[in-house]
């Protein structure tokens, strides 16, 4: 570990976009080079403002652009960035930094690689198999899977992942003049489940060792605790995940995916995360929105800024609404509501804008009267 910091410059205004939780992933990502460095948090306005970078062991970027609207202008924040690695300081960027910058090829260069516009894309977030170098092993991860990144030819990729049989790189990395001022790339990260798992983190710590120069052994995987199980849960259809107190009936439809790995059961970009006391964290685009947790006359929920509506305690902000199909709301003020009941179930439905929650809330009604028609017809 080095005294020295690295300063990890989350992406705000111009240099970040609708899709990506920067702050939440910056948090995360801090939590993992913690575990190497003391860390400093700057944002890409205060590097604009004139922050020093230069006394820094590693600069680590969390940046993005939103491309749908015309590129913002570079130099203000690039041009710092650019000062600091020629000086010899190495850089590591992460995910959505590969789309910033777009219109200043000086970037791309010194990135060795970059997103293309109408060329890259991502299958849906889903679990995929990541395969990084040696000695580290193949892992699994919850995450988007960039494709068809191009990559530069003074670039060596460190990790990968197939798609329709097709390999595509994941991370790579890139030596500065006489071994100063290298740069390495992760596309991992999108959201904050990305860096809990111990793949993505090994991966990280690797880039950053070979940055900064330093040899550090293998971490060790932590033993696995299995969190205690105070719901039952079933993903129902994309962005829709059904929940029951433990033992209790989620009411599966037929597309019902049952894939959980004890920690996390994920649909889309909902994510519903196991804590250790038997409680849950709602995840949204890779930020926490809220959280669950059974309480004696049933389920407690903790969802800022939501209000109940009828039989859905639903927050516009956040992009979700929690439909009672058994049990009644009681409302606590501050976005806190119970579901009371002992035979409480509810469906956590996802939509970011508010006619696709709609949707979504339509969806699972006309999959519940499926069921139902299903049920009444083999009786």
């Amino acid at each position: 570990m080095t005294d020295r910091p690295a300063l990890l410059v989350t992406g705000v205004g111009a240099h970040a976009d609708p899709w990506h939780g920067l702050a939440a992933t910056g948090e995360a990502l801090a939590a993992v080079l913690v575990e190497r460095m003391p860390v400093r948090r700057l944002d890409t306005d205060d590097v604009a403002d004139g922050a020093t970078l230069t006394d820094a062991a590693l600069l680590v970027v969390n940046i993005s652009a939103d491309l749908g609207v015309d590129a913002a202008a570079a130099s203000a924040v690039l041009d710092p960035l650019l000062d600091a690695v020629a000086s010899g300081i190495p850089l590591l960027a992460v995910h959505s930094s590969s789309l910033a910058f777009r219109d200043d090829p000086r970037w791309a260069e010194l990135l060795g690689g970059r997103w293309v516009p109408g060329v890259t894309m991502h299958p849906q977030i889903g679990w995929s198999v990541v395969q990084p170098s040696a000695p580290l092993p193949p892992f699994r991860v919850y995450d988007e899977r960039y494709s068809h990144l191009e990559v530069g030819d003074g670039s060596a990729v460190r990790a990968i992942h197939t798609d329709d049989g097709i390999t595509h790189a994941l991370a790579w990395s890139r030596h500065g003049a006489d071994g100063h001022g290298g740069v390495a790339y992760s596309a991992l990260g999108h959201g904050v489940e990305a860096y809990r798992a111990d793949g993505t983190r090994a991966l990280l710590h690797a880039l950053v060792d070979e940055l900064v120069g330093t040899d550090h052994a293998l971490d060790p995987a932590p033993s696995a605790i299995p969190p205690e199980r105070a719901f039952e849960a079933a993903a129902l259809d994309y962005e829709l995940i059904a929940i029951a107190p433990h033992g209790g009936d989620v009411g599966v439809a037929g597309f019902a995916d049952h894939f959980d790995d004890g920690e996390l059961l994920a649909s889309g970009y909902l994510l519903l995360e196991r804590l250790r006391d038997g409680g849950a964290a709602l995840h949204s685009h890779g930020r926490e929105v809220g959280r669950l947790a059974s309480v004696d006359v049933g389920l407690r929920v903790d969802l800022p800024g939501a209000a109940i509506d009828g039989r859905m305690l639903r927050s516009a902000d956040a992009g979700i609404a929690l439909v009672a199909e058994h049990g009644r709301w009681q409302g606590g003020g501050d976005g806190s509501a119970i579901l009371l009941g002992d035979d409480w179930r509810v469906v956590v439905v996802h939509g970011p804008a508010r006619v696709k929650l709609d949707n979504r809330v339509r969806l699972l009604d006309d999959l519940r009267a499926l069921t139902r028609t299903q049920e009444e017809r083999h009786a």
